[in-house]
């Protein structure tokens, strides 16, 4: 219980609610072979999740390896540099403002490399913000929840292509879960916590990619060197959700990006993604998403550039 006087839900970050009202500018989920953005500064925010792949990041005259794990927070007016080696990376990313101002957040161009004096561009550059942990945070994060983080950008990108009513109104609140996330990786992890949580990402990153497979309970355990029950209950504690709930969004999050970016029908997108029959694919994708494949994958007019959009925008 609350003590006396004290505000339920008053916990630490929840000032942010006062402050943030995030909008999203631009996305892309996209696998690049070889790549580079010269030095550059940027109006918004941008952040980038490399789901595989090597590269260089200069940001704010820190130089980084990236690899496959790291995300990128790039403030506002900061010098940065992105590179990506052979053979591809795979890196999804968001430019957005974390603060939105209706008057003003339209606007929708790309910075060219080489833009590094904005004075022109001022009254467009993002305002400073007053949490000390979100002003000051700047460069590469390597936290236990970056997977997480990379999977709520891959899922506005979808958001963005699906392209919806109320689909800007999702993506602040997808926006918002990731800051969250993101400053929950911060802070530090129980000692039973910390000893674990590097399998149970391999794990989790396994089923991800094997998700149109058939993947059991006791494998996953074995890999993490657990028991099915303790492996259930890490699980749960890491991903807030059980391992069985975890596969089946992923073989749900796999058919969305096939509904967007391809032109597969219903039964070849349940085919690819594991579902025995395109019965059973639907009853789970109106569980998740709570509409049908069909009503899903239905666009209209977007919006938010994206890349790996197959139906036209419309302006």
């Amino acid at each position: 219980m609350p003590e006396p006087g004290q505000i339920p839900g008053l916990t630490p970050g929840v000032e942010l609610l006062a402050e943030l009202s995030p909008y999203l500018r631009h996305c892309g989920d996209s696998r690049r072979r070889a790549w580079r953005i010269g030095s550059r500064k940027l109006l918004d925010y941008l952040v980038v999740y490399i789901a595989s792949g090597q590269g260089r990041f200069v940001v704010g005259g820190v130089e980084y390896d990236a690899r496959e794990g790291d995300l990128f927070w790039i403030p506002p007016d900061t010098a940065h540099e992105m590179e990506g080696f052979l053979p591809a990376m795979h890196c999804p990313y968001a430019h957005f403002d974390l603060v939105y101002r209706p008057n003003i957040s339209h606007w929708d161009f790309s910075i060219p490399a080489g833009t590094l004096d904005l004075s022109e561009l001022k009254q467009l550059l993002h305002p400073p913000l007053t949490h000390p942990v979100l002003s000051n945070l700047c460069g590469r994060i390597r936290s236990f929840t970056n997977q997480r983080v990379g999977q709520l950008i891959r899922d506005v990108c979808a958001e963005a292509a699906r392209s919806q009513p109320y689909a800007a109104l999702r993506m602040s609140g997808l926006l918002l879960e990731m800051v969250a996330e993101i400053l929950r990786g911060l802070n530090a992890l129980s000692p039973e916590y910390d000893e674990h949580v590097s399998l149970l990402e391999e794990a989790s990153d396994y089923m991800r990619a094997h998700c149109a497979e058939e993947v059991t309970v006791e494998e996953m355990a074995e890999f993490c060197r657990m028991s099915p029950a303790y492996f259930r209950r890490l699980f749960a504690r890491h991903y807030g959700c059980a391992p069985r709930d975890y596969l089946r969004r992923a073989r749900i999050q796999l058919s969305k990006q096939l509904m967007i970016g391809s032109d597969l029908n219903c039964s070849e997108v349940a085919y690819k993604t594991g579902f025995a029959t395109v019965h059973s694919f639907s009853r789970a994708f109106r569980a998740v998403e709570g509409i049908t494949p069909t009503e899903y994958r239905k666009s209209g007019p977007a919006q938010v550039r994206v890349e790996g959009r197959k139906t036209p925008y419309v302006r």
